[in-house]
Parts: C-alpha cells; sequence; structure tokens
C-alpha cells in the first residue's frame, strides 16, 4: 500500500476510534467517518469493505499496539518464573493502559458490540499468542486456576481497564493505587489456591 492511502486508512481508522469513543461502536457510520476524514462516503470503500471492516481494523490495531510495547522476548523466556512473567505480562498492559487510556476503552466498546465482553476473540486464543501460551503454561503447571483463559485474560484487561477509567474521571489519583495495589488484586484473581 503506498504512504498516501496508509495515511488514508489511519485517518479513517482515527476518525473511527473518536466516533467509538464519543457514540460507541453502534454510532460508527462510513457517512460520519467520511465527514470527519474530509472525505466522499464512497472513498471509504476504497479502504474498507463495511462498517464492521471499519471496526475490526481499529480492534487489530489497538491490539497490535499493545503487543508492540510487549517485551515478548521476556514472557517466553523459560529462564524467569512462570510467575514473574505473569507479573510482567500485567505490568506492560497496565503501563500501556496509562499511556494510552482510551485504548482499552475502544477495545471494550468493539467487543461489548460483538457480544464478547472482555473475553478474547478467537484469533487473540490463538495457540501461537504468547500471552495464551503463558497463560495456558501456567495453569498445566497449577500456578493459576484451571479456568479458560479468556477469563484470565478478562481479569487483567477489565480490572485495568476499570482502574484506568477511574483514574481518567478523576474518581482518584493515579498515585493513590500503585501498580502492586492492582496486581495484588488481580493475582488473588488469579493464583491458584
Amino acid at each position: 500500500m503506498k504512504k498516501k492511502d496508509m495515511n488514508k486508512q489511519v485517518k479513517i481508522q482515527d476518525a473511527v476510534a473518536a466516533i467509538i469513543l464519543a457514540e460507541g461502536p453502534a454510532g460508527v457510520s462510513t457517512t460520519k467517518v467520511a465527514k470527519r476524514v474530509g472525505i466522499a462516503q464512497s472513498n471509504v470503500y476504497l479502504y474498507f469493505k463495511n462498517k464492521q471492516a471499519l471496526i475490526d481494523s481499529v480492534y487489530a490495531r489497538e491490539t497490535t499496539r499493545i503487543l508492540s510495547t510487549t517485551d515478548l522476548t521476556r514472557l517466553s523466556d523459560p529462564a524467569i518464573d512462570l510467575t514473574a512473567r505473569i507479573r510482567l505480562y500485567v505490568q506492560q498492559v497496565y503501563e500501556y493502559s496509562l499511556a494510552n487510556p482510551d485504548s482499552l476503552t475502544i477495545m471494550q466498546q468493539i467487543k461489548a458490540l460483538n457480544g464478547q465482553n472482555m473475553t478474547i476473540s478467537p484469533e487473540e486464543a490463538d495457540p501461537d499468542n504468547i500471552v495464551v501460551k503463558l497463560l495456558t503454561m501456567a495453569i498445566d503447571a497449577k500456578v493459576i486456576k484451571n479456568l479458560p483463559v479468556s477469563l484470565h485474560m478478562g481479569v487483567v484487561f477489565s480490572t485495568i481497564h476499570t482502574h484506568t477509567t477511574n483514574i481518567s474521571k478523576g474518581r482518584y489519583d493515579q498515585n493513590q493505587y500503585t501498580f502492586d495495589d492492582i496486581f495484588a488484586m488481580i493475582w488473588d484473581a488469579m493464583k491458584r489456591d
């Protein structure tokens, strides 16, 4: 894809994200997107085949952004204790969410529209996904509860999303609760008794 086309695609995705944040994903329409970008509605279809493709592309973009800030090498390093790797995974989601407070909101909104709430989608459940592998190993090693990986990921994302939302809405200051406080809550939900 040419750079000009990529820039247009990014502008379209940015417009979709802004609409999702303002109105939820049900408010996304090609007409609204085109108006925000300043292009003809028919031009949206040059990049995306329909509204669902627009929304899915924004979800994929947010997922890619999280993964791009994740230290995948350390998460997959068998020399590092499983518990330490899980903590690292949670910390990386936490730090990403603090730096990009709207990202998890966008993902949560899209999942809710698709009836998935904050569980993982089939592509995220890919057995080659490093987080899925990590959590599966932890279940097999009896480090975390023998529950679906999607539930463990849901605990992480939902808790961090709620915490980040509370901070952004001024319900409490970011420094009032440390990462250790948030991790302890998440770990208590995940760890095997």
